[in-house]
């Protein structure tokens, strides 16, 4: 089983590399400008959008029970990230328990941040709006996204995050939690709303992502770039699938 997956893996990668091949679209214009392919020569780009940070309303649990068990086997902390913001009030201590469980010393440090984080509140970037002014029309293909970067050196898989927004009325909501790439394509990953996806250099300095049809399924989406989020600002890439 463990040679099949492997070698589906590699199929993966295969085929997602020659579909950038056959893309033949311009680079987005401007950086950290999120676009999504309508075609192989056609794109779209989506509207940018500020999230706020909220007050969680239920128990964290899946996906930080998954992070605890990565923990036991992890080379390095590096190998786990935090979740934001559990019982903080506000943005500026989310980011604050962030950076404390990223700069922690051990694996056994993060480890009994995450089992500490288990049982709290944690925090929810919110969206006005029950859907975004982009709606993609969904052929049952992969959904492809390409983004302008400062360059395009960085594995994207460790500096992006797809998610799968809660949709409620009024509002569309993530938990916002932080990981290892290594946890996307898990069971608890998914129903935490933070979807699997490969990347690719595209041109001088940007990168193609391409979300698996297996993946997607009617709703609200966004894509954060990590790197430029702050204190103030969360701007995210948002769009619907229908």
């Amino acid at each position: 089983m463990k040679k099949l997956a492997i070698a589906l893996s590699l199929l993966m990668g295969v085929a997602t590399r020659i579909s950038a091949q056959e893309v033949s679209v311009p680079e987005p214009e401007f950086i950290n400008s999120y676009c999504i392919l309508t075609s192989d020569s056609t794109l779209a780009t989506l509207p940018k959008e500020n999230g706020m940070i909220g007050k969680h309303e239920t128990k964290t649990k899946g996906l930080l029970n998954k992070i605890s068990k990565v923990a036991d086997v992890a080379s390095s902390a590096g190998a786990l990230g935090a979740v934001i913001g559990a019982n903080a009030g506000n943005l500026s201590g989310a980011v604050a328990g962030v950076k404390v469980l990223t700069t922690a010393g051990s694996v056994g440090d993060v480890a009994s941040s995450a089992s500490a984080l288990a049982g709290s509140s944690g925090m929810d970037i919110i969206f006005p709006g029950k859907s975004s002014r982009y709606v993609y029309h969904y052929d049952g293909k992969d959904v492809r996204l390409l983004i302008k970067a400062a360059n395009n050196e960085e594995d994207p898989i460790g500096i992006y995050r797809i998610v799968k927004f809660n949709t409620l009325k009024k509002q569309r909501r993530i938990q916002w939690i932080e990981f290892e790439s290594s946890v996307l394509g898990t069971e608890e990953a998914q129903k935490s709303g933070f979807l699997y996806f490969t990347g690719h250099k595209y041109g001088d300095q940007s990168y193609l992502l391409t979300i698996p049809a297996s993946e997607i399924e009617k709703g609200e989406y966004g894509i954060f770039f990590m790197n430029i989020i702050t204190a103030t600002s969360i701007p995210v890439g948002t769009f619907g699938v229908y």
